[in-house]
């Protein structure tokens, strides 16, 4: 097997383990003793180890090649999901979720350099491809949910450790791709590896890209407390729930993949994309059912589910030798993101209440859409 095919499998195992915490939110907070503003504020202490893997990853970048961090990435996670699966209580819960974040940090920014490295020639299709294979596997996890809340959630984190596990051993036999180096550029100071913070118009999109992507994070758990709590939404509906976002986000990434390949109008795909989001956002707050609810849950998924691929094919265009130092920073602002806003949401709902967070989070994007306008992108030699 390629080492891309091994790829596109793992990212299949990463969307039914991505779906396991928002969708078995109380379950887990039940099982080891949290309350939900406990929970919110456990979504974001998860991300320290993800900064601390950030401020490293120059270091680490120097000892660990791209396919060796993988590897170790996957063993960490897999033990830190085994541990999660056996918790009963909120601190060892927290420390095995810390660990899970760490871990993840790992994979998450070697991956990309190797998809890229391992056929190069075909980037633009690999990516979003990537993108849209993550959102099928997704798609599936909401019945892969629906079963683990059956009275058994802990299974589903001690089966993901165990592919987790059997994913690393796969990858630690494989060559390592030929052109691995080329893209993954070692920086020869330490203040090299954040050059890119010192670009204006870098800046600006990213700070998008930390509010799109903290956005999309929640999405997976506030919306599904929501239901639970507005409409009484039990195991079936909370599975379907998380079967319609997803779906909405593969129909997403599938309408961008042609535009990814003809390798034009970036940035005006961004907009609409954050846009659409506003709009679900505000309708998902104002609905008045549950099949209300549903509808704008499909519009959110198409707006937040091209948002990646398209973001993440534009950068590597404009910055083709800086994919290491692309996904660290694109990681990092994520996670600065991921530690902030859980920990506002949660101060709003315990003063405002559940519904306001929705509206939060649409004005929040708003912003986002505002500071990417003015950026100036365009891919290397136009």
């Amino acid at each position: 097997m390629r080492f891309k095919h091994l790829l596109f499998v793992m990212v299949i195992i990463l969307a039914l383990s991505s779906s396991l915490f928002g969708g078995l939110f109380e379950e887990i907070r039940a099982a080891n003793g949290m309350s939900v503003e406990e929970m919110g504020g456990l979504m974001s202490i998860g991300q320290v180890g993800s900064l601390v893997s950030f401020l490293l990853m120059p270091l680490v970048s120097r000892v660990l090649p791209p396919h060796v961090m993988l590897v170790v990435g996957l063993l960490g996670s897999s033990i830190a999901l085994f541990g999660m699966g056996l918790s009963r209580r909120r601190i060892m819960f927290s420390l095995f979720f810390l660990a899970s974040s760490f871990s993840g940090y790992l994979y998450s920014i070697s991956n990309p350099v190797l998809m890229v490295a391992s056929d190069p020639s075909h980037m633009r299709r690999n990516i979003p491809l990537m993108h849209l294979i993550f959102s099928m596997g997704a798609i599936v996890s909401g019945w892969y949910i629906t079963r683990l809340k059956e009275g058994v959630w802990y299974h589903g984190y001690l089966q993901m450790a165990l592919l987790y596990l059997i994913m690393a051993l796969l990858f630690a036999v494989q060559k390592s791709p030929a052109d691995t180096q080329r893209y993954a550029t070692r920086a020869v100071r330490i203040r090299d590896s954040f050059s890119l913070l010192t670009n204006r118009r870098f800046l600006s999109y990213l700070l998008f890209l930390i509010i799109a992507n903290s956005i999309e994070y929640t999405n997976v758990v506030y919306p599904l407390l929501s239901l639970a709590e507005r409409f009484d939404a039990g195991p079936a509906e909370i599975g379907l729930a998380i079967s319609i976002i997803h779906g909405g986000a593969t129909v997403s990434r599938v309408a961008v993949i042609p535009l990814l390949k003809r390798g034009g109008r970036a940035k005006p795909t961004l907009v609409a994309l954050g846009l659409t989001s506003v709009v679900a956002l505000i309708l998902f707050s104002r609905s008045p059912s549950l099949r209300f609810a549903y509808l704008s849950m499909v519009l959110l998924g198409l707006g937040m589910g091209g948002v990646n691929p398209v973001s993440q094919v534009l950068e590597i265009s404009v910055w083709p030798q800086e994919i290491l130092q692309l996904s660290n920073i694109r990681s990092m602002g994520s996670t600065v993101g991921r530690i902030i806003i859980p920990l506002v949401l949660s101060a709003i709902i315990a003063s405002r209440g559940l519904s306001k967070v929705f509206l939060f989070l649409a004005a929040l994007m708003a912003v986002g859409v505002g500071a990417l306008l003015p950026s100036n992108l365009q891919p290397s030699g136009q």
